[in-house]
């Protein structure tokens, strides 16, 4: 494998930190001032990173995107998470939305979302899965027990189907214009083998966001609950064939798996970067605190970390894009960045002393982001469980 990206994967790498840095950063600490209940959905920067391509940069290019390799998706998401991964989230998230329809949508169905996903940046995707008692052990799976996994029901009605139920935490509910929802047509049956994918256009009769989520971070990044009241879904907005819809979706888990990591890894250097520059200026002692040995030792651990971690995500975005289906690696490395996130954070709130912990430094919005990635792309114990069978 060549470790020298290309040239157009080096000028989006530079247009995604210029933007993040010069834009995301201050814009989103100013953001999440804002009072508890209050939107603080960045859709002003999202509309500016999009007029830059990062709307489109992850749909393939026989769908009218610009068709980024994974590897590029993760170069750029990793510049983007360093200014905020809330709302790099937004345009990774969207991707991997897209990338799960595609998968099991037929042309019609593509039609009705991908154009109108090009053209509006502020289109948001819904991935409608996690419920109040069904989060990442929906991707285990239980399959010994039917009454295991999420509950959402969908039951035939004529030239329709009637969902009822719940979704918890899920991703841009309110702002969500296309929701991809998974519901039970089989509960006699382990629920991957009785699920069924289903098109839900906001707003539709039936279908209400509840609560908005009060997150510790990324609180820029909402999370709601979804009520499914009697909601009527006709047959041509059904995904696949019934009950199968967890086996179409297989071939793009990968995807989503390593998009978490991405995020991870922004946050980790972000970290890693504010820890470098204070201890350089912070002087202790008669000296900067750098060229105390157990802080400099400190930090050559935390640049190893980092860089041992971004090594293994490129190798499973190559792999991806190499046509390689190993969910051990991508799994692997998810759970190596997200532990090496939380060593960085923690490390960098720890290098700057008192100041770490106060709310008007940078470093404690670090620490509170990266508690998030331990339940985003599944936890990390469900992750070292699907990598096991794989040994």
């Amino acid at each position: 494998m060549d470790f020298e990206l290309s040239e157009e994967q080096k000028s989006l790498q530079l247009l995604a930190r210029k933007f993040a840095m010069e834009e995301m950063l201050p814009e989103v600490a100013e953001l999440e001032k804002r009072p508890d209940g209050e939107d603080k959905f960045p859709y002003d920067l999202v509309k500016r990173g999009a007029a830059l391509g990062f709307h489109s940069l992850g749909v393939p290019e026989a769908h009218g995107g610009d068709g980024a390799s994974v590897l590029t998706q993760c170069v750029v998401v990793e510049e983007l998470s360093t200014g905020s991964p809330a709302v790099s989230k937004v345009y990774s998230h969207n991707w991997k939305g897209i990338a799960g329809l595609i998968a099991v949508a037929t042309p019609e169905q593509l039609a009705r979302v991908i154009p109108a996903y090009l053209e509006d940046p502020l289109y948001c995707i819904g991935i409608a899965i996690t419920e109040p008692g069904a989060g990442s052990d929906n991707a285990l799976p239980f399959d010994a027990d039917p009454a295991a996994g999420p509950a959402l029901s969908a039951v035939r009605d004529g030239d329709s189907y009637v969902l009822n139920g719940m979704k918890q935490f899920i991703a841009m509910g309110a702002q969500a214009k296309y929701v991809t929802a998974f519901a039970r047509t089989d509960r006699s049956v382990p629920w991957t083998k009785g699920v069924t994918g289903f098109m839900i256009f906001p707003p539709h009769e039936g279908f209400e966001v509840g609560r908005l989520h009060d997150k510790v971070g990324l609180r820029c990044y909402p999370q709601h609950d979804l009520i499914f009241r009697d909601v009527r879904v006709p047959v041509e907005d059904r995904l696949g064939e019934e009950d199968r819809f967890q086996e179409g979706r297989k071939s793009v888990v990968n995807v989503g798996t390593v998009e978490a990591t991405a995020t991870s890894l922004g946050i980790a250097r972000r970290a890693y970067d504010l820890a470098l520059s204070y201890a350089r200026e912070r002087v202790q002692g008669g000296k900067p605190i750098i060229e105390h040995d157990l802080i400099g030792a400190l930090l050559l651990e935390m640049f190893t970390r980092l860089e041992a971690a971004r090594t293994l995500l490129w190798r499973a975005a190559w792999s991806i894009d190499e046509g390689v289906s190993d969910q051990k690696l991508a799994r692997a490395t998810k759970v190596l960045a997200v532990e090496t996130l939380n060593y960085m954070a923690t490390r960098a709130v720890e290098i700057w002393g008192g100041m770490g912990v106060m709310k008007d430094a940078p470093v404690e919005k670090v620490y509170r982001d990266a508690i998030q990635l331990y339940h985003m792309g599944n936890t990390n114990q469900v992750n070292v469980l699907k990598a096991l069978p794989h040994l």
